[in-house]
């Protein structure tokens, strides 16, 4: 296997690598008040869930996916309790993750997983 095959993704879980525990939250990209899209951006919201996850072991931030009614975010790590306790006041706090849904999944597509919605 090739050095770029190793980096290769499929549905978001890496090829090659052990099953990854996954974070995906589900932002609302049509029903906050216009005030807050205006004055609120994704890419700060990305950079504090970034710091607050760097170096700790705990995951990583794998990008986003923008559609007609929302935006989600994907973060993946061993174990995604965890993670998601990590970054769970980020995201009560943030103006554009009211309303959001965040799937905690035990493990690859298809394995166990609970769903929170952020107040």
């Amino acid at each position: 296997m090739g050095i770029l095959n190793a980096f290769k993704k499929k549905g978001h879980q890496r090829i090659g690598a052990l099953p990854q525990q996954a974070v995906i939250i589900r932002l609302d990209g049509a029903n906050l008040p216009d005030s807050v899209y205006e004055s609120f951006d994704l890419s700060t919201l990305e950079g504090q869930i970034i710091r607050a996850i760097d170096g700790t072991g705990l995951g990583e931030y794998d990008g986003n996916e923008i559609g007609p009614g929302g935006t989600s975010l994907y973060l993946y790590g061993p174990d995604a309790e965890r993670l998601h306790e990590r970054i769970s006041n980020i995201l009560t706090a943030h103006p554009l993750c009211k309303s959001a849904v965040v799937t905690i999944r035990m493990g690859p597509p298809g394995a166990t997983q609970r769903q929170v919605k952020i107040p």
